[in-house]
């Protein structure tokens, strides 16, 4: 009797008598994020949201985007006090929130996490066995009340018989913006280093029932764009997009208000709308917009605009400027040279005397030597229309009726839409991202 009283023990282990719960949910413990240390995944739908699901007891879950068969790692010390993994019926309808698999963690101190929607037969762990943080738990799948592949989880307060109960607000140590809080919308990068091997199991996609057309953008579902949060989400760029509900989040994370200049400069009428997500040039932070590039400095402490024209100019571009687009050529640039800076300003835009029309589309914009940068050629007869370069935009004044204005009229080349046009910017962060869950 002894020794089955020491094997159940052994099997079926109590939590640590150290981390009893207090009934006070503990959340400053060192929670990493629950997938593999260097893999990057995307969460659709964070805490408090506004259209989606995640309110009352689920206000602190999140959602994140995954392949089905991703392996999902503990995501702090614990025990398994509850499993489920014979479901393979999923759909997007509250009547299949019962079909969901799922592991819970009770982490010995008030708390739980809780892993939903996981793949039919794929629970690596059995209830009362101890894991480590970082030892594989579960595959992800799509099963129960679910759109799509993800996973839902969530730190709660621990119970012996409830897989759901009230979520509670945590951080994660592996997380650097926001206090360690993943917001919607957002990729994470992984620290939680996988303590073992998991074996492998092949993917096992849910038989799918009938489901409704339902939004998940709530009172969003019409709009363009929305806010999310410490950013908004624009999805007027997303072009031939696979998934028309796809576009581009501008943010202030990391330290880098790149929402916050845009909307200070004059937002989606001055700097256009979003053509690219966060992405490193030259060595710093960049993202486009239609109209500008923004690039983060972090001597200075500021996000500027960059001189797209300027560069495109320095990589050998001008020729082929003017044949495809009629941008004439930079000029020479060495008269400026000793000249203090408000001389090189009056030099440049000396340039737009010659053509009333240019020159009040050029100073129409307040702070117009921030946003379109200096006039770098001379007004120039490109055969149907007038146009001057500048250091981040190109203007033109039509001398025939073209399809998009009139004789007369003055229009603007967006810089960013150019510089993405010659390639200058690397394809893989010019692709829309599915719209997060606000």
């Amino acid at each position: 009797m002894r020794a089955l009283l020491l094997l159940l023990a052994l099997l079926f282990p109590p939590p640590d008598t150290d981390l009893q719960s207090t009934g006070v949910p503990y959340n400053d413990a060192p929670f990493r994020l629950p997938w593999a240390a260097g893999v990057d995944r995307r969460v659709v739908q964070g805490n408090m949201s506004v259209a989606g699901s995640h309110q009352g007891v689920e206000a602190y879950a999140w959602d994140v985007s995954m392949p089905i068969g991703s392996v999902l790692l503990a995501d702090r010390d614990g025990y398994i006090s509850m499993t489920k993994d014979d479901s393979n019926v999923g759909g997007f309808d509250y009547y299949l929130g019962t079909a969901a698999n799922y592991v819970v963690i009770n982490h010995g101190n008030g708390t739980q996490t809780v892993y939903l929607h996981l793949m039919y037969h794929g629970v690596l762990v059995r209830p009362g066995q101890r894991v480590v943080q970082g030892q594989p738990v579960a595959y992800s799948g799509d099963t129960g009340f679910a759109g799509g592949p993800h996973l839902h989880f969530a730190v709660e307060v621990a119970s012996t018989s409830e897989r759901v109960t009230q979520s509670v607000p945590v951080r994660f140590s592996d997380v650097r913006s926001w206090g360690g809080l993943p917001l919607a919308g957002r990729h994470y990068v992984s620290g939680n280093q996988q303590a073992e091997p998991a074996p492998y199991r092949e993917p096992v996609p849910s038989v799918r029932r009938p489901s409704t057309s339902r939004s998940f953008l709530g009172q969003y579902q019409n709009s363009e764009d929305y806010p999310v949060p410490h950013g908004h989400f624009y999805m007027q760029t997303r072009g031939n997009a696979a998934n028309a509900r796809s576009g581009f989040l501008v943010a202030d994370d990391d330290d880098m208000p790149f929402n916050q200049t845009m909307e200070s400069l004059g937002g989606p009428t001055v700097v256009g709308y979003p053509i690219s997500q966060r992405f490193v040039f030259a060595g710093l932070t960049t993202q486009a917009f239609q109209k500008m590039v923004l690039q983060w400095h972090p001597e200075s402490g500021q996000i500027q605009p960059l001189n797209v024209l300027d560069l495109l100019h320095d990589a050998g571009q001008d020729a082929i400027l003017e044949a495809s687009r009629q941008i004439p050529p930079q000029m020479d640039m060495s008269g400026d040279t000793g000249l203090p800076w408000n001389q090189v300003v009056e030099r440049h835009q000396a340039y737009l005397t010659v053509n009333d029309a240019i020159k009040s589309a050029y100073f129409a914009t307040p702070d117009s030597l921030s946003v379109y940068g200096l006039p770098v050629s001379p007004i120039t007869d490109e055969g149907n229309a007038f146009v001057v370069r500048c250091q981040r935009a190109v203007f033109q004044q039509w001398k025939v009726d073209v399809p998009w204005a009139a004789a007369g009229q003055v229009t603007i080349a967006n810089g960013g839409d150019i510089a993405r046009e010659t390639g200058m910017f690397p394809e893989d962060f010019l692709a829309p991202d599915f719209a997060p869950i606000p």
